[in-house]
């Protein structure tokens, strides 16, 4: 059992860093912030985590009877539209406009969508999902979602705190919340249009 955990967490870890999309939704929200940062990322985490719980339970009810390419197409356009979500919001909020009142729940709930529309996460989740005895799925899920979430709180902060470094802090927080919007905006339409 604690070789299951170990791998859940390391699991859930591995999906939130390597999802470029994950960087590019957090990125312009934790670029330049003195405080609270890793609270952007455990918000985005827990709603990830949580998205993900609600998904895997459907996909162990109903793991039989979905097509699943049919969902994944909906799901990443769903996906899609959280990311270009994001990128506006982040493009309002680096120009001053930005409800900080409405941020936590909108990191909450985007991260939430990530986590129910994530196929990827799924597709990290199947072996134990459909193998495991009934306390290792629990554990496997449980374990998944604090490892991505714990990860995202971690790669939040380590942005905010490169970015206050002197020599790189003035460009970046020029720079990157603008980019990481635009693309965050650009890669999100083309996954509503299913170019990807």
């Amino acid at each position: 059992m604690p070789l299951i955990a170990l791998a859940a967490v390391g699991s859930g870890a591995l999906h939130a860093l390597a999802g470029p999309d994950h960087l590019l939704s957090l990125a312009p929200l934790s670029v330049g912030r003195r405080r609270g940062a890793w609270r952007v990322g455990l918000l985005w985490g827990f709603g990830h985590g949580l998205g993900t719980l609600i998904a895997a339970g459907v996909l162990l009810v109903l793991l039989s009877a979905v097509h699943l390419e049919s969902v994944d197409r909906w799901a990443e356009r769903l996906a899609g539209l959280a990311l270009l979500g994001m990128g506006v919001w982040g493009l309002r909020r680096k120009l001053g406009s930005g409800d900080e009142a409405l941020a936590s729940r909108g990191v909450l709930a985007v991260g939430l969508v990530h986590g129910l529309t994530g196929a990827s996460a799924l597709v990290l989740l199947l072996p134990i999902a459909v193998s495991g005895t009934a306390p290792e799925q629990a554990l496997y899920l449980g374990g998944f979602s604090i490892g991505s979430t714990l990860a995202m709180s971690a790669l939040t902060a380590s942005i905010a705190a490169f970015s206050r470094i002197k020599q790189f802090s003035s460009k970046l927080a020029t720079h990157v919340p603008r980019v990481a919007s635009t693309v965050s905006i650009l890669v999100g339409s083309a996954w509503m249009l299913g170019s990807f």
